[in-house]
């Protein structure tokens, strides 16, 4: 499996421009292989190292979500209450409730061409961005509850909410409810001003064969929030499916509650009303809290997400029949599934 894995890294590191990537995989959360390939900084030429620091992009959001699953089991959190009643800022709204942002049913608008939250060179709290969310000219896409579209603006809101319950900043709160407890110490909320070691610099493709790479444009990854702002390691984020499944963070009844495909108010899975038709491509693969969960025409059931970032991108899969988890992480920002689908063959074809 190794050879094939390398291989398999290989030829998407060449094929599709990526610096460097860090790859492990693990069986009931004990990893099995790692390994690192490439560079993670090109101006130092320092190599990627199972140890290195990406950032994890929309990974973060099945963090978040767990976080507020977390303080329901504590039952600090309504999660289908209406969040105006956590955040008075949506109360002249259409009222959606917590669930509904975690299963990307609530509706918010996100307009990444906007690039919301826009003030990137000062961080705010989650609090203070889901207000600007909330006073959108068009704060709605759908009704809440009728449709199903990926959307940040739901998991920022998601983060402001926490934010709420826990009366500290979501960094703060996030290390206290989930990869504190499960000693995933690599794993933060990203912010400008921290200086990380072993951390990999992101990187942009130009399309110049003499000048491959430049520096990925920058962005203050704290104001990404809940939905995409967190940082850590390949062997943490590894690690991380089998200690949610396993039930160490809260108890089954929840664990069931956050892998669950979302559904409308009417009842029907939420893909039977996807908002978008350029989201087609998922097929009867659902949503559930922050993860993806794939459906019956898979041969091997799974859960997963992947995320980007300025000049980065990453991937976290449980084959939940065989208890394998694959995680990969890299320094480019291409496309997120790209890079990672030769590296799923090569476990695949190992087991």
């Amino acid at each position: 499996m190794a050879k094939g894995i390398a291989a398999a890294v290989g030829a998407s590191m060449a094929e599709h421009g990526v610096p460097g990537a860090a790859v492990a995989v693990a069986r009931a959360g004990v990893p099995y292989y790692s390994h690192g390939f490439g560079i993670a900084n090109l101006e130092t030429a320092s190599p990627v190292t199972p140890t290195t620091v990406f950032r994890y992009g929309s990974i973060t959001k099945q963090f978040a979500a767990a976080a507020a699953i977390k303080l329901a089991s504590q039952g600090k959190l309504d999660l289908g209450a209406p969040v105006f009643e956590y955040l008075p800022v949506f109360k002249q709204l259409k009222p959606f409730s917590t669930l509904e942002l975690m299963h990307q049913t609530a509706g918010l608008h996100s307009d990444e061409s906007e690039e919301l939250p826009s003030q990137a060179f000062k961080a705010r709290d989650q609090i203070e961005l889901a207000a600007e969310i909330a006073s959108q000219a068009k704060p709605f896409d759908f009704d809440p509850g009728t449709a199903w579209l990926y959307s940040n603006a739901n998991f920022i809101v998601l983060g402001a909410v926490i934010e709420q319950v826990t009366k500290v900043p979501l960094a703060q709160a996030m290390e206290a409810l989930v990869y504190g407890p499960l000693n995933l110490s690599s794993m933060a909320i990203d912010t400008p001003d921290q200086i990380v070691a072993g951390r990999a610099s992101g990187y942009s493709q130009t399309g110049d064969p003499g000048r491959p790479f430049a520096n990925a444009a920058y962005a203050d990854p704290s104001q990404a929030g809940g939905a995409g702002a967190m940082r850590g390691t390949v062997m943490d984020l590894v690690r991380w499916p089998a200690a949610l499944l396993s039930g160490k963070l809260f108890d089954q009844t929840h664990v069931s509650l956050m892998t669950a495909p979302g559904k409308l108010r009417d009842g029907r899975l939420s893909g039977a009303n996807r908002f978008s038709p350029d989201d087609a491509h998922y097929g009867d693969t659902q949503y559930a809290c922050g993860l993806l969960v794939t459906g019956p025409s898979e041969a091997t059931p799974s859960i997963l997400h992947y995320g980007s970032f300025y000049g980065f991108c990453a991937m976290v899969q449980t084959f939940t029949r065989k208890n394998v988890t694959i995680a990969a992480l890299c320094n480019s920002d291409l496309g997120p599934g790209v890079p990672f689908r030769g590296i799923r063959k090569a476990v695949i074809a190992g087991w």
